[in-house]
């Protein structure tokens, strides 16, 4: 049973295999994530609750994946795929492919530039620290997306 939950929370944490993407790990598995986000129907409830569920699975496929390769190894892109989910719950369905696009670069700039408070849980050695930094980086995504959605109109 032990080898099916560490293969299983391998293939979660490296998101089905884009955490070994080659180079930009972490933007392959964002871009998976939006890319998934852009194929449900916008306004869905199923985006809600793909993020309920990969919040408590993405912190148990971060622990295995650190007990794996050591702390916030590059393979484990759950946390990618997290914060660009959350960037993306943000974008008015109205904006279509290119708000999922703005979402998607919001969120890698504001995951590898690491503003506080990212930078605050990218310190922690933690499976909490794996997920939250990312967490972090995609709800001030949503939230620039947000303000600028209140003004999209106005414009």
């Amino acid at each position: 049973m032990k080898i099916l939950a560490r293969y299983i929370g391998t293939a979660i944490a490296t998101v089905f295999g884009a955490g070994y993407f080659p180079v930009a790990p972490g933007t392959a598995g964002s871009l998976v994530s939006a890319l998934l986000f852009f194929l449900i129907p916008a306004g869905n409830s199923l985006h809600f609750l793909i993020l309920v569920v990969i919040l408590p699975v993405g912190y148990w496929s971060g622990s295995i994946g650190q007990r794996l390769w050591g702390d916030d190894p590059s393979r484990v892109v759950i946390d990618e795929f997290a914060g660009c989910w959350i960037a993306c719950l943000a974008v008015p369905g109205s904006w279509g492919i290119t708000g999922i696009a703005v979402a998607f670069i919001l969120f890698r700039v504001f995951d590898i530039l690491k503003p506080w408070p990212v930078s605050v849980f990218d310190r922690m050695k933690s499976p909490a620290g794996i997920l939250l930094d990312d967490v972090a980086a995609g709800v001030i995504s949503a939230i620039i997306i947000f303000i600028g959605s209140q003004f999209y109109g106005i414009i």
